[in-house]
């Protein structure tokens, strides 16, 4: 024989128990089944906005990596660039009938080359800079989501503790 089970609503089993018991009974069942969700509902809290950390901080490391390549595509457009405008500057050093193979012609180039260098590094060094940035915050982002967990087991300890002092203060 089949046995039927109904299901019923945590509202609806409450309500069950207060016309079984008396009233003190009954109020005091309501309040440990409602200091037991309240401790469960702040534990899914804490890891729920742990996921959420966790997400902020995968998008903050993926930016950090995307930081650092858009710096090193600027350093290499710089260093083409300096290539172009020095294989230019040498068409027309020789178009003007200037000896490019020494005195004033190779101090300019070499001090181009010493600046483009410099403007290279600073570009790579500033996305080193943004990027790590972002990885500090994703590691931020991170802690939150831990310090969260932590803070959701404390609340639910609360909570608890909180339904057992009813137990302590029951009317006899």
């Amino acid at each position: 024989m089949k046995s039927k089970i109904k299901k019923r609503s945590l509202w609806e089993l409450i309500r069950l128990v207060c016309k079984i018991t008396d009233f003190g009974f009954s109020m005091l069942v309501a309040s440990l089944v409602m200091s037991t969700v309240a401790a469960g509902m702040s534990v899914m809290q804490g890891y729920q906005q742990q996921k959420i950390a966790n997400a902020n901080a995968a998008r903050l490391r993926m930016q950090a990596d995307r930081e650092k390549a858009a710096a090193e595509r600027n350093a290499q457009i710089a260093a083409q660039r300096r290539k172009r405008e020095r294989g230019r500057a040498t068409v027309a050093f020789a178009a003007s009938g200037v000896d490019i193979s020494q005195g004033s012609p190779l101090i300019v180039e070499a001090e181009d080359d010493y600046q483009s260098e410099i403007n290279e590094a600073t570009i790579r060094a500033q996305g080193a800079d943004t990027a790590w940035r972002s990885r500090s915050q994703a590691a931020i982002e991170v802690a939150k989501g831990s310090a969260a967990v932590t803070a959701g087991y404390g609340r639910a300890a609360g909570s608890l503790a909180s339904g057992a002092s009813l137990l302590a203060t029951k009317p006899k």
